[in-house]
């Protein structure tokens, strides 16, 4: 210790008589070298942070289905206009033909479309359906960020923070510089 002290204060000699020499100039900053110093304590750092973790939930949800079937209104109404025709054509005689057939025609079809519309059903069932949906589930955690890490160097006590564990020992660097 006493021997670390002198070999300082040696420097700190050199460098000002050096300084003298070279008309008063300032002296440079060096860069120092590495040493190392003991660890006296290390507190782990940690933080809580909060993460999503998203579920899906499911069930099964009734629902009524009904279909219509039967009574095809175009389907009667044209098989109701030739049956209409065909008897309007009978009935008729002469230029009257025509004319009756064409009434035939369109009374067999209004009556057709009618009673096929009079003829549609619905049929009604259950169906049972799956249903999700995206539930988010947030939980805290702590995550450790580094360490708050006190060393000792020359009977001088520091503290740092550092990401990583430093172990027993920590690498220094030592600068020498002169005041004046």
């Amino acid at each position: 210790m006493r021997m670390n002290k002198l070999i300082v204060l040696g420097l700190a000699g050199i460098i000002s008589v050096s300084t003298s020499v070279y008309g008063g100039h300032k002296a440079k900053h060096t860069k120092g070298y590495h040493d190392y110093a003991k660890v006296t304590y290390v507190e782990p750092v940690y933080r809580t942070v909060r993460i999503n973790r998203p579920e899906q939930e499911c069930w099964d949800e009734e629902r009524v289905v009904e279909h219509q079937y039967g009574g095809d209104r175009t389907a009667g109404g044209i098989v109701g206009g030739i049956l209409g025709g065909v008897a309007g054509h009978q009935v008729g005689k002469g230029h009257g033909k025509t004319a009756a057939t064409i009434v035939g025609t369109m009374l067999g079809s209004k009556i057709g479309r009618d009673m096929a519309g009079d003829g549609r059903r619905t049929e009604s069932h259950i169906d049972t359906e799956t249903v999700c949906r995206t539930v988010n589930r947030y939980e805290e955690e702590e995550r450790l960020q580094g360490y708050r890490v006190g060393y000792r160097y020359h009977n001088h006590e520091y503290d740092t923070f550092m990401k990583r564990h430093p172990g027993k020992k920590l690498k220094v660097r030592v600068k020498v510089d002169i005041i004046e």
